[in-house]
Order: C-alpha cells, then structure tokens, then sequence
C-alpha cells in the first residue's frame, strides 16, 4: 500500500512549483500529514516556501507539512554506490582517467531511477497521508514517468533480464574477482528489481498527475503532448490548472486586488486597454483548453495581488485554486486501457482500446504492430509496448479504429497455437496479473 501521489508537471515557467507548494499547504491545513518533494535539478521549492529545505531528510515547514529537494547524487551513492564504483573502475583499469571514468560510470537515466526510487520509498513509509511531487519541465518528467517501463516492460525486457541472469551465472561460475563481480552483478539485480516496484509503484492507484499550465498557446500545445502520451503509457492524469489567468473584468480585479466594491468610496477599475488584448487572448486559449481537456477536472488560478511566497499565502492560493474540491481525492476515474466485448460483429469479439487524445489533431498517423503476445504502438516520437492480457494472447488481430480520443484494436478468434522449436520465455510481465475488466 502507497500514500496518496500527485505528480505536478508542465512547461516551465507556468508556475507548477507554486502551485504544487499551494496544493501541499493547503491539504497541511485541512490537517493532513504532507510531504512535498521536488525532484527537479534546479530546485526552486526552497524559494517558494522561502525556508532551506534539506536534501537528504524532510524538512519541517509548518504543521503537518515536510518537504524534501531530492539529491541524485546522495540518493545515487545511498541505493546503488557498488555499481557506480565497480563501472568506475572498470573504466580506469581500462586507461580512462579518474574523473571521465567517474562521468561514464553515471548511467543514463540514472538520476530518473533514485529520484522516483526515493519517492517510492516515502509513499510506502505510509508516514505521510499525502506526498505531493514538484517536477522537472514537461520533457524531464516524461522520461522519468517511462524510464522504468521502457527498460523492463513488455517481453523485449523480460528477455534481457532473462538474458542477464543467464550471463550471471556464467560469469559467476569462471570469475576470478568473484566477490567485486558479484558485489556489481547484486547491485544491477537491484536495480533491476528497483524498476519492476516503480513500474507498479507508477501505475497504481494511489498515483495520478496534474498538469500546470498558462492559457497561452506553447503551452497548450505542450499539455496536450503530454496528455497523449501519460495516456498511452497508462498513467493516470487526474486534473488540469490552468494558472496566471488575467482578471476578466472591473469587478474580477477589484476582488483580486482587494479594493472596495460598488458603493465605497474607490471604485474598482478594470486592468486596463493594455491588458485588454492579453484577456482577450488568454480568453481564446482557455477555450482551446476547455474543449481539449473536457473530460478531466479544470482549476483556474488568477494572478494575485502579490506574488504567493511562505506557507501561509501559498496556502490562500490552494483553497483558492480547489474551492470545496478535495486536493487529495483522485479526480478523475476514466480508465486509460482496457479490454470491451464487441457483440453483433463476425469478425470482431473484442477490442483492446486505449484513452489516446489528439490523435485526430496530429498529422503523425499512429502505427500499430502486433508481435506474438504484444502490440507495439507508435505514435510521433512515442512507442510503448503493451503485453497482451491472456484473453487476448492467442487471438486474431483484425485491425484498429479510432474515434472520440479512443483508439480501439480488434481481435476476432482464437488462433491455433504454434509449435516452435526455440522455446519460448515465460517470464512474468506487468500484465501477468490480467487486470483488465471485461465489458
């Protein structure tokens, strides 16, 4: 079991930070126990909340409210410092200099993997009844989100850890250094087993993302990328806010800046001509944004009277962005795969359909592919994998169609099961537990 996640990401410099800090001192205040770590390298959560938060144990802030600036670098020599040091030494046994050597032994996606780790392990301290996550911009975040699955999801990982485990023993069994290589071959079994929790860990329910954005187009255009691809890659996303909206009228920015209304002495006044143009056009792109993110939660967040630093303000913003709306609730319960019977079709008997928004509007066609008990799924830049659940396993793919954001894949009968002379692996996916619900 997990405490609550929400993952907060978006284009930077659309306020994700703040309004992440917002969330977490709000529900502190509602009186639930909150963590908010930020795993982005430029921390800026410290700046927000106006406090020194450290980077290795969470800081108090206020009541009921902790937060933590996660170190790569310390969280990297905590879990998996036997596998960075025997790589090391590798590279200087074969000439390369001590700090290259150093460089090369920093593994790529290294970092994404003891940042989500360390969340991870929060989350299931079940010291917190909610962790709150501030993130790296948009394309950072993407990769952290997909590192675990795209290194041991679908059967091609499954084949190489497979793989790796056979090398193991070989090595093992002829190794000379035996205890430094099987200090290193434990630790990427580690890491290995680190990927499997977190591919869990990420697809759970307790998990959901939101996104921050500004009602301008880049970032309209960035939010629905990433919508299309959490979706494709399963993960929940469970609400949008839209921040740094401009007071629509006299009235609206006279609340906003705290002057006296109709009848005082000061009468409220409107933005002015030069804002006008900019009102008019954030009131085009937040159209764009209702129309695009209609079946999720949408939050406004108007600019302040002053910039939202220190707890306490930030904690007027929160109960200003939710209203009467738990923070902590997951938002949105639309399923992001799953399996339908068709009925009246004789060649269909069911789909596989997966949530994948925007594709009407892309002029990168998705191509799908199916590969023994897989479908492998390309859309632009984005390929995931996805293991067949068994129901489908030994089904006849017909073909696809795509209407109102759902993609659906259509299997018609069972096919006969092939006898082959390279046996085959049976190593458990993500899907071996066949959660899919039937229609």
């Amino acid at each position: 079991m997990f405490s609550r996640v929400i993952i907060f990401s978006g284009k930077g410099g659309t306020g994700k930070t703040t309004i992440s800090a917002a969330t977490a001192a709000h529900l502190a205040e509602q009186g639930k126990k909150v963590l908010i770590i930020s795993t982005d390298p430029a921390h800026s959560l410290g700046d927000v909340v106006c406090r020194s938060i450290d980077r290795t144990r969470p800081t108090e802030l206020a009541p009921n409210l902790y937060a933590l600036e996660i170190d790569t670098l310390y969280e990297a020599r905590q879990s998996l410092s036997g596998l960075q040091n025997y790589m090391e030494n590798s590279y200087r046994k074969q000439g390369v200099s001590g700090p290259a050597a150093a460089e090369l032994a920093d593994q790529p996606g290294l970092d994404e993997i003891v940042s989500m780790n360390r969340l991870m392990e929060e989350a299931q301290s079940r010291r917190w009844d909610v962790v709150i996550v501030d993130t790296a911009p948009t394309g950072n975040t993407l990769r952290l989100l997909a590192y675990p699955e795209l290194i041991v999801g679908g059967t091609t990982g499954a084949t190489m850890v497979k793989a790796y485990k056979g090398i193991f023993k070989v090595v093992k069994s002829i190794s000379k250094e035996e205890s430094a290589n099987e200090r290193y071959f434990n630790q990427v079994n580690r890491l290995i087993e680190i990927m499997r929790q977190l591919n869990h860990f990420l697809l759970s329910n307790a998990v959901t993302i939101r996104l921050v954005l500004n009602a301008e187009k880049l970032a309209v255009e960035e939010t629905k990328r990433a919508y299309t691809f959490l979706s494709l890659y399963g993960i929940n996303l469970d609400g949008v806010i839209v921040n740094k909206l401009y007071p629509h009228g006299a009235e609206d920015a006279a609340a906003l800046l705290g002057l006296p209304g109709e009848g005082q002495n000061q009468q409220p006044t409107a933005p002015g001509p030069y804002f006008d143009k900019w009102v008019s056009l954030q009131n085009q792109h937040f159209q764009d944004i209702e129309n695009s993110f209609a079946a999720l939660p949408l939050f406004k967040s108007y600019l302040q009277r002053n910039e939202p630093l220190g707890v306490e303000q930030l904690a007027q913003l929160g109960a200003l962005v939710y209203g009467v709306v738990d923070p902590a609730a997951r938002l949105n319960q639309h399923r992001t795969i799953w399996v339908e019977d068709v009925k009246g079709n004789s060649l269909i008997s069911r789909n596989l359909c997966l949530r994948l928004p925007f594709v009407e509007q892309s002029d990168q066609p998705v191509e799908l592919q199916r590969v023994g008990e897989e479908v492998i799924v390309n859309f632009g830049r984005i390929q995931r994998k996805i293991n067949l659940p068994r129901i489908l396993n030994q089904a006849e793919y017909i073909g696809s169609s795509y209407h109102d954001g759902i993609l659906k894949l259509g299997f018609g009968a069972v096919l006969p099961v092939k006898v082959s002379a390279t046996p085959t692996s049976k190593a458990a996916s993500r899907y071996a537990d066949d959660p899919f619900k039937v229609d």
